[in-house]
């Protein structure tokens, strides 16, 4: 099976909802993927796609945080909500076939300043993403951010 790596939000739109890729792609944010199982996967941004030569995708994943997200609406709390499983374990890939839908729960901010891209990546985070540099500024954030107490 052949696979093509996608990390440019205007090459993903053909793969995901307009929205979900603009949002997502490039960008951090709090975001809840829905799967058909009932559980929310918790996660700040998609650092890539992965479309198969028989059409399906996955996606690679900065996790967020798990628990139910701050000011939830009561409908939700009921839901199991997944994130990091242990400290810095922050990358995953999700089926796509598996999201029932996405929902965000705080708005999306740009990925990176100058500041940031300065400082570098983990080698863990650079060898999941790549060379793609928003995508290590993404990955670099959601470290920091986890690393601090």
């Amino acid at each position: 099976m052949n696979w093509t790596r996608i990390t440019d939000p205007e090459d993903a739109v053909g793969l995901l909802p307009a929205w979900f890729t603009s949002r997502m792609v490039g960008l951090r944010g709090t975001f809840g993927l829905l799967l058909t199982t009932g559980d929310v996967i918790r996660c700040v941004s998609i650092v890539a796609a992965h479309l198969s030569s028989t059409g399906l995708v996955l996606l690679d994943v900065i996790l967020d945080s798990a628990g139910v997200p701050d000011g939830v609406d009561l409908a939700w709390r009921s839901k199991h909500f997944l994130g990091v499983p242990v400290p810095a374990a922050t990358l995953a890939t999700i089926n796509l076939t598996h999201v029932v839908a996405v929902v965000e729960f705080t708005a999306a901010e740009f990925a990176g300043s100058l500041d940031e891209r300065a400082r570098g990546v983990p080698d863990e985070i650079a060898l999941e993403i790549g060379s793609d540099p928003e995508a290590k500024v993404a990955a670099l954030q959601v470290v920091t951010k986890t690393l601090r107490p």
